[in-house]
């Protein structure tokens, strides 16, 4: 026994409607002058972080706009380098470099890098830019 065809595209039709997720262009991510961000979909949810985008709140929201938001966001912050940077000359000679989210790198009295706690990549390259322009 088959199914008809009409019948399979109908099914197919309504697989793929529960399992849809919202198209990419309706997420707009924006970064307010502060740092903290608010993510808007078309359809009336919105997503708030604070500075280090971290989840501050959601309204109207599925899980799945959630998700996609914090990674969007996510994205964002690694992108600029986890936010901005502090370079501190220590009376020891040494010196280190923080970032507004957490992340810190620091610096022998040489100015190698002697370590780092909670930092992407991205940010150790920023931080080691900043020391040798600093130092």
């Amino acid at each position: 026994m088959s199914i008809p065809t009409p019948l399979m595209a109908a099914a197919a039709a309504l697989l793929a409607l529960a399992t849809a997720t919202p198209a990419l262009a309706d997420l707009k991510v924006n970064r307010h002058d502060d740092g903290a961000y608010t993510v808007r979909f078309d359809d009336g949810c919105a997503v708030t972080y604070n500075t280090t985008g971290r989840r501050s709140g959601s309204q109207g929201c599925r899980p799945k706009q959630v998700e996609r938001a914090d990674a969007a966001v996510q994205d964002d912050v690694h992108e600029r380098g986890g936010g901005g940077l502090r370079f501190r000359k220590l009376a020891t000679g040494a010196a280190t470099v923080t970032f507004d989210d957490g992340c810190l790198v620091t610096y022998n009295k040489e100015g190698r890098r002697s370590g780092s706690q909670g930092c992407h990549p991205k940010q150790v390259a920023r931080a080691d830019q900043s020391a040798q322009k600093n130092w």
